[in-house]
């Protein structure tokens, strides 16, 4: 197998540490060049600072923006397969996922689904912060327009625009399925 030359353009230490740390966390020979390449164009955008880093050393810093990216594509293909399982349900597919498989995370896959509902959340303004909050409470949009003294109208905008968001993230998990999609769901 022949391996990814890049000549001048970076040290061949850093190379050879992203492959190491790639089979440490369980990826395949075959997706090692492809995940070198992602991770290399990432290296090349940062810059290492000696004393800006916290005293860190440079194979410190490269060893945490190559775990970065590794974590980084391993989230977005359980991400993936979250979403292919919830699509596959929402379908009625009986194929290979099921509702039990579904809904039962790997502790791994759960704390990567809290991480990024939590960088969702960072991305949204107080006041949509607060509806969410409120909505993760079991309160009605009624409920949540009354404590906001907005109109009830207002409110369902905004939770309509907030789930088009967790849907554009790839968090389907965590929107309700809209009154269609349940109708047609539950026949």
């Amino acid at each position: 197998m022949e391996r990814n030359d890049y000549g001048d353009l970076i040290e061949r230490w850093k190379v050879d540490l992203i492959r190491v740390r790639a089979r440490r966390l369980y990826f395949r020979k075959d997706e090692i060049d492809d995940l070198e390449q992602i991770i290399v164009q990432e290296l090349l955008k940062t810059n290492f600072k000696p004393g800006a880093e916290g005293g860190s050393s440079e194979r410190t810093f490269v060893i945490a923006v190559i775990d970065r990216q590794l974590m980084k594509v391993k989230r977005d293909r359980r991400r993936d397969v979250r979403r292919a399982n919830y699509e596959s349900l929402s379908l009625e597919d009986k194929g290979v996922f099921t509702e039990k498989n579904f809904f039962s995370l790997s502790r791994t896959e759960t704390h990567e689904a809290k991480l990024d509902v939590k960088q969702a959340l960072m991305d949204l303004s107080p006041a949509q912060r607060a509806i969410c909050r409120a909505l993760g409470e079991g309160r009605t949009q009624a409920e949540i327009a009354r404590m906001t003294g907005r109109s009830k109208a207002a409110v369902c905008a905004d939770v309509r625009k907030l789930a088009e968001k967790f849907r554009k993230w790839g968090l389907n998990d965590y929107v309700r399925p809209r009154k269609a999609e349940r109708i047609r769901r539950n026949g």
